[in-house]
């Protein structure tokens, strides 16, 4: 079972509501948000698709990146191995790619990694949990994304929220001021009750305001407070760990293994944010899940608003490592009608897909039929 072909596709859909992050805007209602697919086939006739998720406001690959990365370097390098080889899969991708001064493309190498997953478990008949170790939960619950240009509009949000049938709720902080930051959580405090407020702050802060901030949000009962400072900041998050009364997650900063063994020595960090697209796909997460564990962290899981096939992987990994509520807002933002039966089914909770691979069926003629050309000139 050896990987025979890669073709990449380019898919867009629009945003159906605001999406903001520190960076910036990171997409407009009605406005097409591109997803770069990869379909892998194998020597035997075996299938796997993967996603990557172009994000120029929180990472540097773009759509045309992510498709020259795919169809120039990444495609013709691994072409012929094996598909249960992952690790001779990524010394390929990076010798293609090097990490450098950066992990390399990891959102273009996820891609390929998890269609290579996916592609393997469908050979093998066997779900993609089952490659990652195995399966300790089936049922999750997803978090509601409050996100807004202006703290007022908080409310309105958590409220459609609540209706949606979410009752974890992940408040976008970092970009308001500190007073307006406050405001914003302290009225989604007033809406959702008791129910689960994670704050994510995307770099947004300097060291002194996230240690205010960090007691204001322990006082409004905020159970995670997701990368406030920016950068490979190992002294300023050691700082600031020993003084939260609020679980502190990287999420951007952790860009791999051993970053997350430098930030657990230094007891700079309670709970590692695990992401697909982050870490280059499932053997990477996989072995940073596996880390964090050892080192007695916390989990996490988030994502970049993938499709369903994207949380459908997301699924998987949280699968193998029990992680629980998770961040991917997807189905909250985007739609997605390329698969034969959507794996979200409306509400807050979702369960984990049954089936070889990925356990979502493509639709490919749809795929083939409405893919966009982007040029790379």
């Amino acid at each position: 079972m050896k990987i025979a072909a890669i073709e990449t596709f380019v898919l867009e859909f629009p945003f159906r509501s605001p999406f903001l992050i520190a960076g910036g805007v990171a997409g407009h209602p009605g406005q097409p948000s591109a997803r770069v697919f990869v379909r892998i086939e194998s020597d035997g006739g075996a299938v796997g698709w993967g996603e990557a998720t172009p994000t120029p406001r929180w990472t540097y690959e773009t759509t045309e990146t992510i498709v020259s990365t795919l169809s120039k370097y990444l495609a013709p390098a691994v072409i012929g191995i094996g598909l249960w080889d992952f690790d001779a899969l990524h010394r390929t991708m990076d010798r293609a790619i090097s990490p450098g001064v950066t992990t390399g493309a990891p959102l273009a190498k996820s891609a390929i990694d998890i269609a290579a997953h996916d592609a393997l478990g469908r050979a093998l008949g066997v779900p993609v949990y089952q490659l990652l170790g195995g399966c300790r939960r089936t049922g999750f619950d997803l978090s509601w994304m409050i996100s807004v240009s202006e703290p007022s509009g908080a409310r309105r949000l958590a409220e459609e929220g609540l209706e949606a049938g979410y009752d974890v709720f992940d408040v976008k902080v970092g970009m308001h001021g500190m007073a307006g930051d406050a405001d914003l959580v302290r009225s989604t405090r007033a809406v959702v009750g008791d129910r689960v407020i994670q704050v994510d702050a995307n770099r947004g802060y300097r060291l002194a305001a996230a240690k205010r901030q960090a007691q204001i949000f322990a006082d409004l009962g905020v159970t995670l407070f997701e990368q406030p400072l920016d950068g490979f900041n190992l002294s300023g998050y050691r700082t600031l760990a020993a003084a939260s009364a609020v679980e502190i997650g990287i999420d951007e900063s952790l860009r791999s293994v051993a970053d997350l063994i430098e930030y657990a020595r230094a007891e700079a960090i309670h709970v590692a944010v695990a992401k697909l697209q982050r870490n280059s796909g499932f053997h990477k997460s996989r072995q940073l899940c596996e880390t964090a564990l050892a080192a007695g962290l916390g989990l996490s899981l988030s994502g970049l608003t993938e499709t369903d096939l994207g949380l459908a992987a997301g699924l998987h990994l949280a699968a193998a490592f029990d992680i629980s509520p998770l961040q991917l807002n997807g189905p909250q933002y985007i739609e997605t009608p390329f698969l034969a039966e959507r794996l979200w089914k409306g509400g807050g909770k979702v369960r984990l897909p049954e089936g070889p691979g990925l356990g979502v069926a493509v639709d490919e003629a749809w795929v083939r039929a409405n893919a966009v050309r982007v040029s790379l000139e």
